[in-house]
C-alpha cells in the first residue's frame, strides 16, 4: 500500500508540475529541477562543454569558476558560475551564472547568461 501511495503522489506531482517528491530513501528532488553535484570542482569534460559553448561568443571572455549542477531535459542543461570580462583595456570581471545546453545530438549552446 505504501508503494501505491508513493506512485500516486508521483503521478499527482507530474500532472501538477508542483511539489518536491520524496523518494523512499528520504532524498528529495524537485521535478524538473537541477541536480546539485557533490563537488563544485569542474571536470575536464565540463570545461570542454563550457568552452565549446562560450568560445562562440564575441567581445566577452568567460571563465568557468564553479560547476553548479545539471538538469536532464531533451538533452542536458549544465549550470556554471563564471567570470565575465568584456574585451577592452581595463575591463573589470563580473560574476555570472551561465546555463549551457547539450542536445541529444551533441550540439552545445548557451541557453542563458544571468
Amino acid at each position: 500500500m505504501f508503494k501505491a501511495m508513493i506512485a500516486g503522489a508521483a503521478v499527482i506531482a507530474m500532472l501538477t508540475g508542483t511539489a518536491a517528491m520524496a523518494n523512499h530513501n528520504t532524498d528529495t528532488q524537485t521535478l524538473g529541477g537541477y541536480t546539485k553535484e557533490e563537488t563544485t570542482e569542474i571536470s575536464e569534460e565540463m570545461i570542454e562543454i563550457f568552452d565549446e559553448a562560450t568560445d562562440k561568443l564575441i567581445g566577452v571572455n568567460y571563465e568557468a569558476v564553479e560547476f553548479i549542477g545539471k538538469q536532464i531535459v531533451n538533452g542536458t542543461n549544465y549550470q556554471f558560475k563564471a567570470e565575465k570580462q568584456v574585451v577592452y583595456p581595463g575591463a573589470e570581471k563580473e560574476e555570472v551564472i551561465i546555463t549551457v545546453h547539450q542536445a541529444l545530438d551533441g550540439t552545445i549552446s548557451v541557453l542563458s547568461i544571468e
